[in-house]
C-alpha cells in the first residue's frame, strides 16, 4: 500500500492546498485602498456635528442623490471633504468600513474613522488630530444621513445636469 506515486500525488495536493490556504489568508489580512457602499437614490437629510478643540460646529442640509451618485466610495467622500484628503487602511466591518482619513492639503491631519450604512441610512464617525497652522488640534466628527423619500423631478433634473457637467459623456444609470 505504500505506492511512491500516490505519496508524491498526495504531497503535491497538500502543497497546493497549503499554497491556496496561504493565499486566502494573505488576501483576507490585506487592507484595501478604498471601499464603496450602495444606497437608495433620493432625498437625503445630512446632520453633521464637528468638534475642534471642544468648539462645536453643526451643519444640516438636504441633498438629492441621483442614481449615478448612489454608489459612494470612501475616497470620493474624502476628496469632497477637502482637496488633498484620502483614505488608507480600509477594512470591512459589519455594515461598512473602518479606515484612516489622511489630509495633506490646506488642512493637514489624520483620523480613525468608520462608515456604516443600510440602503436608507449612513453613519460616519471620525476622531483624530488636525493641524490648524502650526497648532495641532483634536477633533471629532459625527455625521448621519437619512433617506427622506424621492427627489422632486426638478431636484433630480438639477442634480443630473450638475452630474453631467462634472462627468462629460457620462451615461445615465440603468
Amino acid at each position: 500500500f505504500c505506492d511512491p506515486s500516490w505519496t508524491e500525488f498526495e504531497m503535491r495536493l497538500l502543497a497546493l492546498a497549503a499554497t491556496a490556504m496561504l493565499a486566502v489568508c494573505a488576501a483576507s489580512a490585506d487592507t484595501a485602498k478604498d471601499g464603496a457602499i450602495q444606497v437608495t437614490p433620493g432625498k437625503w437629510k445630512w446632520k453633521q456635528e464637528t468638534n475642534i478643540m471642544a468648539i462645536p460646529l453643526n451643519e444640516e442640509n438636504l441633498e438629492c442623490l441621483i442614481p449615478e451618485k448612489a454608489r459612494i466610495t470612501l475616497s470620493k467622500l474624502a476628496r469632497d471633504l477637502e482637496e488633498g484628503c484620502k483614505v488608507d487602511n480600509v477594512l470591512p466591518i459589519s455594515g461598512g468600513f473602518s479606515f484612516k482619513l489622511i489630509c495633506e492639503g490646506k488642512t493637514t491631519g489624520k483620523a480613525d474613522a468608520t462608515l456604516t450604512h443600510t440602503p436608507t441610512s449612513m453613519t460616519i464617525r471620525a476622531k483624530g488630530t488636525a493641524n490648524l497652522g502650526f497648532i495641532p488640534a483634536g477633533f471629532s466628527m459625527n455625521a448621519d444621513a437619512t433617506y427622506m423619500g424621492e427627489c422632486t423631478a426638478a431636484e433630480a433634473a438639477k442634480e443630473k445636469a450638475r452630474w453631467l457637467k462634472d462627468n462629460p459623456g457620462g451615461a445615465p444609470a440603468k
